[in-house]
Formats: structure tokens, sequence, C-alpha cells
């Protein structure tokens, strides 16, 4: 019983040195898709395209979160390029406003310019599409621009308090309050 405790101990030991150790994750990406992750990145030429995540933040106190923001901002520039009238660009503005993300917007609705460099750029003409320093989004899936922020390191977006207490309390949905819904009674 002693030995599998004494190895139990030194295995969490051991990963947890290594884990301290390991401050930036690499993913690299081969010309067919393939994905590996490793601790450095690959050798100058090898041709993989690659993504660096840093583990555990080690910046000075001197460092402010609109500095930390600037440096996000320069390796991964936001772009979305819309059309006047199209409700998903709505929707994905909005929620780049509201989560405080800096971008530029660029319309493509009478640049035929634009149009084109966005096409070869991307493939196709689609609006909304948003780019996240090289990462591009066709379309607009909140859950999706979320998570590329997220990796990208731009800030969460602050959530308020709840107000779900006084509704809770009795027993109906969260929602149920301010919608005006109320469930349907089981018979039995």
């Amino acid at each position: 019983m002693a030995r599998i405790l004494l190895l139990f101990i030194l295995t969490l030991l051991a990963s947890g040195i290594s884990a301290v150790q390991a401050e930036k994750l690499y993913k690299w990406v081969d010309s067919q898709g393939r994905v590996t992750y490793r601790d450095q990145p690959p050798p100058e030429g090898a041709g993989y395209r690659v993504e660096e995540k840093v583990f555990g933040s080690r910046g000075t106190a001197r460092e402010t979160g609109e500095e930390t923001l600037a440096k996000i901002v320069e390796k991964y520039p936001v772009m979305l390029y819309s059309v006047p009238v199209c409700g998903s660009c709505d929707l994905a503005r909005a929620y780049l406003q509201k989560r405080k993300v800096p971008f530029t917007e660029k319309n493509l609705e009478n640049d035929a310019e634009l149009q084109q460099t966005l096409k070869k750029k991307i493939g196709a003409l689609s609006a909304p599409t948003i780019m996240i320093g090289e990462k591009v989004m066709k379309g607009y899936v909140e859950s999706i621009l979320e998570g590329e922020l997220d990796s990208a390191g731009y800030p969460k977006m602050e959530t308020p308090e709840s107000s779900t207490g006084a509704s809770q309390e009795k027993g109906n949905p969260p929602a149920a309050v301010e919608s005006g819904y109320r469930p349907a009674r089981r018979r039995y």
C-alpha cells in the first residue's frame, strides 16, 4: 500500500512540474490540415502554420489592461466585412461593441475592389465575414466568435449579476417573470 501511495505522489509531482514548466503551447497545422500540439515552435521554413497559446501570464505589475489589449489588437486585429442591410452583420457588430472589442468595419456593398480583395483572400464573398488575425469566420455564430476572441486573448464580456433570485424562489424558471411564461401543470 505504501508503494502505491508513493508512486501516486511521485506521479502527481512529476505532472505538476511539467505543467509549471510549460508556459507556451504551439499548435502546428501542416499543409494537409493535420494538427499537432507541441511545447516548441516548428523549425524555420518547415511549412507549418503555427498558433501560439501562452498559459499563466507572467506580466509585470506595470502592464495595465489597456496595454495588454493593445498587444492583442496588434497581434490579432479584428476586421468585420459587412453590408448595410444585413441582420447577421448587425448582430456581429453589436456583439463586438458589447464585448468592447476594437474592430475595423469595411462596407462591401458598393466597393468592387474590396469585394475582389475579399474573394482572393478567403475564396468567396460572404457577409458578414469576420477576421481575427488570420482566422476567418464566414457568417456570424456568437458562440464561435466568442471562442475565437477568447482564444486570441480578448477580454471576456462582463456579466451583470443576474436577478433570477425572486423568480426562482417562487419555483418558476428564471425567464418566467419577464416573459409572462408559466409552465404547464402536469396531470397525473
